[in-house]
């Protein structure tokens, strides 16, 4: 490395922005990181988070060695040894467990820590394939609604986010931009200064809320209802685009079937919405256009995940209003890269939902885990029934090996900790959800200690287990001209060599071509499925009724927090020193808590101890608190004692945004 160097980085984490970076630095360490002001889309500026990243890249939590585990697990207690000996080590006894136990007795368990494409599905998937391991579900976060999207639509794309300003109207149905997509609030705040309307449905009165024009506050788990609501007030009224839903459209009889039973009467008393407000809003959908229809993820995370967003996506049929650039409906563009997996055949070996680790670790049997790979995640803070997960990563004999950049939670439960690098320090391919754009991920230094990328983790536990296959040990660049190597027209001269000349290459398709118009529909019969998936559950008021004594808890993303990841930065627990939970004043004094109280939050699965703090953020009978703390930071136990492992109804995805909890005064 020159001892003065600038080079472009994107941002790797679980965001729907990914920002291009540029980052300094000098004499081998990294010293400024600041937005790219040459990537048209995130135009220069960081989040809050990402402002803050030489603290994590520099922190004092970060493991820089290989670790062998000295004391019990949990403890957090390690002796350094060299890599030499930690890979024989781990090849010997892996090698003993698929030996007697066969693959499957291996679990890999990986989420989005590191969105860049070697780091999240490139070697690591190649060698669980040769050694036949189980399969992992990542279905932690949008399983249920890109599910639904693909049986809609056919893939998971949407209007280029750049189109934005052209709407008029634009509802943003369970997203809160100001924290988790701060890039696209200035093309909101554009279109407004040109005339155009942005609402917001959300059952919090989030910070998007309240800057925005008016905000529809319903009741957790009622998106549905309100979803099939509108669809009748448009079918009754004669006010939708006949042909276009009609005739583009599979199955429109028993959609309308399915929205009949909800009057304007009972939507507004199961969504606890106004009749007025639910009528406004069916008058904006039927009569301004451009109008585009902004779900976010967190509509995803209840029992009815995928009926409520299939539901969500029937109205942009219903309107027309993919007609026009500007709208449609705009939850993802994940599928609008036509890159080619790295990750090789998938394997026909067992499959293990990643939110049901608990169970796996503990009951799975025939053949029970024995061995857990961690990368690229901190199950031990962010999987669901916290409870159980610990139980099964205190097993004596259940190998943990985990390749991290913190001392997390997880890593604390491990028997080998190896140290992993940052995405500023490794070659990488990255992609986005939201926008449009490749671009090309170059190291600004060497990884730091003895820390080794995602790749090169995997090259070595290959030839730890005595694995000689070439593909195994494929270069990173390698890798990258082989993902961009498809012969798609969107990809059409966008080459590892014009990435090393220009870093942020958009997709070959234009601005203001229109999803599903101006392309076609691909699915089989060339046209969208409007009725639902076979298995959602659509029929029905809602998600089951509530004793009066429970509250539903929602754990959503904060702007300080991306789940755990930043869950140890200074500049986190200056502004949230303890784990809070948010309760409405109404209810706090129904319990006779004061703000600042210590309270007991409990259910089936788990208990946890938490601030309550009165705030008009959620409604009475809704209490929040913002995923995620680490474990060791918050009494030993999370928030994640109370979500559930149970899966959504269709597609496998989570249930986060279903827990139901009684809160009574600490003792």
């Amino acid at each position: 490395m020159p001892a003065e160097s600038v080079v472009h980085g994107a941002c790797p984490h679980d965001c729907y922005d990914t920002c291009g970076l540029r980052v300094h630095a000098e004499d081998g360490v990294i010293r400024r990181i600041e937005g790219d002001p040459e990537h048209p889309l995130t135009r220069g500026f960081l989040c809050f988070k990402v402002n803050h990243y030489l603290e994590r890249l520099h922190h004092p939590d970060r493991v820089l060695y290989p670790l062998r585990r000295s004391g019990p697990k949990g403890a957090g207690q390690f002796v350094r040894v060299s890599w030499q000996e930690a890979m024989a080590e781990i090849g010997g006894r892996l090698q003993s467990i698929i030996s007697e136990h066969g693959g499957e007795a291996v679990l890999p368990y990986s989420f989005a820590g590191n969105m860049g494409l070697l780091a999240a599905g490139a070697l690591d998937e190649r060698l669980w394939n040769r050694i036949g391991a189980s399969r992992l579900e990542r279905t932690i976060c949008t399983a249920s609604g890109n599910a639904a999207l693909r049986w809609v639509f056919g893939k998971t794309i949407g209007p280029d986010p750049e189109t934005i300003p052209a709407a008029r109207f634009v509802l943003l149905w369970g997203q809160n931009p100001m924290a988790t997509n701060i890039h696209e609030i200035p093309l909101l705040d554009e279109l407004r200064r040109s005339g155009g309307e942005v609402w917001t449905i959300d059952p919090l009165r989030t910070d998007t809320a309240r800057r925005f024009d008016r905000h529809l506050q319903l009741d957790p788990g009622t998106d549905l209802a309100l979803a099939l609501g509108l669809g009748r007030a448009l079918l009754a009224s004669g006010r939708y685009d006949r042909e276009f839903a009609e005739e583009r459209s599979l199955g429109f009889d028993e959609y309308r079937r399915l929205c009949e039973p909800w009057t304007l009467a009972r939507t507004a008393a199961v969504t606890s919405l106004g009749q007025d407000e639910i009528g406004a809003l069916v008058e904006r959908l039927a009569s301004v256009r451009p109008l585009l229809v902004r779900p976010g993820y967190g509509v995803q995370r209840q029992q009815r995940s995928a009926a409520a967003v299939w539901a969500i996506a029937a109205l942009s049929i219903l309107t027309g209003s993919w007609r026009d650039v500007g709208g449609g409906l705009l939850m993802s563009n994940g599928g609008a890269f036509p890159l080619r997996s790295l990750a090789g055949p998938e394997r026909k070996t067992r499959a293990v939902n990643m939110l049901q680790l608990g169970e796996a670790l503990t009951s799975l049997g025939a053949p029970p885990i024995k061995a857990l790979v961690v990368y690229s995640a901190n199950p031990a803070a962010t999987a669901p029934d916290q409870a159980q997960v610990l139980r099964g990563l205190r097993r004596e004999d259940l190998l943990t090996l985990v390749h991290e950049q913190m001392m997390t939670d997880t890593a604390k439960y491990a028997d080998y900790v190896l140290p992993a690098a940052m995405s500023m320090e490794v070659w990488d391919l990255h992609t986005s959800y939201w926008h449009r754009y490749i671009q090309l991920n170059r190291p600004a230094v060497p990884p730091p200690g003895e820390a080794v990328s995602n790749p090169e983790f995997f090259r070595r536990l290959a030839r730890a287990l005595s694995l000689d296959d070439p593909e195994l040990q494929a270069d990173d660049l390698a890798l990258i001209e082989r993902a961009l190597a498809t012969g798609h027209p969107w990809l059409e001269g966008i080459t590892l060599g014009r990435l090393l000349k220009e870093p942020v290459q958009k997709l070959r398709l234009a601005t203001d071509a229109r999803p599903f118009v101006d392309t076609p529909v691909p699915l089989p019969e060339g046209r969208f499925r409007i009725m639902p998936p076979p298995e959602a559950a659509v029929e029905g008021s809602r998600e089951g009724s509530r004793a009066p004594h429970l509250f539903h808890l929602l754990t959503p993303s904060s702007r300080e927090t991306i789940k755990s990841t930043f869950g140890n930065m200074a500049s986190m627990r200056r502004s949230h020193p303890v784990p809070e939970l948010l309760m409405a004043e109404e209810d706090m004094r129904r319990l006779g808590l004061a703000s600042g109280a210590k309270v007991r939050v409990e259910n089936e699965h788990g208990a946890v101890e938490l601030k309550a703090v009165a705030s008009d953020v959620p409604r009475p009978g809704t209490v929040v608190s913002y995923a995620v703390r680490w474990n060791h930071e918050a009494s030993g136990r999370n928030v994640n004692q109370l979500t559930s492992p149970q899966l959504a109804d269709y597609g496998g995805g989570s249930t986060f945004y279903s827990a139901m909890v009684r809160v009574a005064a600490a003792d």
